[in-house]
This record gives structure tokens, sequence and C-alpha cells, in this order.
């Protein structure tokens, strides 16, 4: 008998430290508008040793804007676990780019070049992830979390003047994502937030560049490679009450993509390979929402 109040007064002991008193919101939701400015660079070499010449063919994506929506929830079912998840949904809105090839190495005697407009398009964002919230102070919560990522950004090749021209370049990613939040509680209804994440993807971009008659179609061309990159996102938060709060923050990520393989999918069955030479994504983003808190 004594045994098993012992037991029941050390498992209160413990629920009370899993599940505080103070009754802290487990469950959140958040939903608003979101905006995203991409600038994507890439490039392929004229053979698989990456020379003949080092840059044959570089495409530029310049000020890709797009909006859309982004829904987040998280679950916290111990006060030092959190689930989290995330996404977003944007369509193109503006844009515009460049394509040029070159004869010799290093960008040099350029056989074509040609602007294009980019105003369609989109871009898509999920993550899902598990976390420990650390409470250093009444002021300050750190939150370590681990995310799988997943993204699929489609960009289109458009022209007034070529009204047949619609090629696309989708680029894909997929991998890990290891983030440390910073919660700082500024007034009674304030509160500021700083996010800085680390992440390591798998890139695989397909094209349809429709107008080129020796190019298979829908699938012209393939890049595949690896490649990491960082985010750093802050903002704001304030509470209207116990329940809902007004969120704003913006975002800074860089990804940048290493040497891997091109290969070119030819209406005679016949493929090329040759060098990706990689590719450079750096994207800005704002966010307006409201968050429930249950």
């Amino acid at each position: 008998m004594n045994t098993k109040i012992i037991f029941l007064v050390q498992f209160f002991i413990l629920s009370s430290h899993l599940y505080p008193q103070d009754q802290k919101k487990r469950i959140t939701f958040e939903m608003g508008s979101n905006f995203n400015e991409s600038n994507l660079v890439w490039s392929i070499a004229g053979n698989l040793e990456g020379h003949s010449p080092n840059v044959l063919s570089e495409l530029k994506f310049n000020s890709i804007k797009s909006l859309g929506y982004y829904l987040s929830g998280s679950y916290s079912p111990l006060t030092y676990l959190r689930f989290s998840v995330y996404y977003h949904r944007n369509e193109g809105i503006s844009g515009n780019g460049l394509d040029t090839d070159y004869r010799d190495d290093n960008r040099t005697n350029p056989t074509f070049e040609k602007n294009f407009m980019s105003n369609e398009g989109g871009f898509t964002v999920f993550n899902g992830g598990i976390g420990t919230p650390i409470e250093l102070s009444n002021k300050l919560i750190i939150s370590p979390t681990i995310f799988y990522y997943l993204s699929k950004q489609q960009f289109y090749l458009l022209a007034d003047q070529m009204k047949d021209l619609k090629s696309i370049y989708q680029a894909d990613m997929h991998g890990m994502k290891i983030s440390i939040d910073a919660n700082i509680r500024l007034s009674k209804i304030i509160y500021s937030s700083l996010t800085l994440s680390y992440q390591i993807v798998d890139y695989k971009a397909k094209a349809n560049w429709n107008l080129i008659e020796v190019f298979k179609h829908p699938l012209s061309f393939s890049q595949a490679s690896k490649g990491s990159g960082f985010d750093v996102n802050g903002g704001f938060e304030g509470e209207i009450n116990n329940t809902f709060s007004i969120i704003t923050r913006g975002s800074l990520s860089s990804i940048s993509i290493r040497k891997g393989i091109d290969t070119s999918y030819l209406i005679t069955e016949k493929e090329i390979s040759t060098q990706f030479n990689g590719a450079k994504n750096i994207i800005y983003g704002l966010q307006i929402g409201i968050r429930v808190s249950i």
C-alpha cells in the first residue's frame, strides 16, 4: 500500500512538470498572407567534364514575385515537446529573366541572349518537425527543432512578342532543416521572435522547353544535385486577447546547389548528359497573419 502511495506521489510530481499547472497553451494555429521574391540563377557546361565551354547556357530568373497564403500549427503534448507543421502556396505575379548561351569559356562570345517575362508560376513549401521549447527566463524561450523540408518552385519563360512561348522550369527540393527559434517577451502583449535555420537538400529540376523541337515534351531536360542553405526569420506578435494574436514577420533564405548532372531528352530517343554547374536561389519573404492559441 505504501509503495502504491509513493508511486502515485512521484507520478503526480512528474506530471506537474510535464503538464504545468498554469495551463499554458498547447495548440496553436496560424494563417495569413504570404509574399515572396525569388532570384534564381543556374547554368550548365558543354560536357560532363565541365568544359567546351565551362558555361554553355545560363538562366537567370530575377525578382520573381509571388503572393499567396500560409498555414501553420503546433501541438505541445508535453512541456518539452512540440510538433510543428507549416505550409504555404503562392502564385507568380511578376518577374523577368535572361537566357544566354556562350561559345567560349568564362561567359565570353555569347551566341544567344534573350530577355523574357516570368509573371506566372508557383511556389509551395511544406515543413513538418519536432522540437523542444526551453524556457530560459520568464521573458525568453528558445526552441531547437528538426524538420523535414519540401519545396516546389515553378518558373515560366514568356514573351509578349512570342505568344507561343510558354516554357517551364520546375525546381524541387527536399531534405532536413535544423532551426533554433528565440521568442522574447517585450511587454505584456508584445513579443518578438528570431529563427535561424540550416538545411541540407536534394535538388531535382525538370523543364519543358516547348518551342525547341529537338527536345521531347513535356520533359525536355532534368537536373540533379545536392545543396545546402540557411534561413533568417524575424517578426513581432501582438496579443489581441488570451486567444488571438496578430503576427508579422520577414525572412531571408539563401540556397546554394552544387555541381551535378544535366540530362537532355531528344526526340530521337537519345539522351545527352553534361555538367550542371549548380544553382543559387535567394528568397525574401513577408507574412502577415492571425494566430489562435488554445
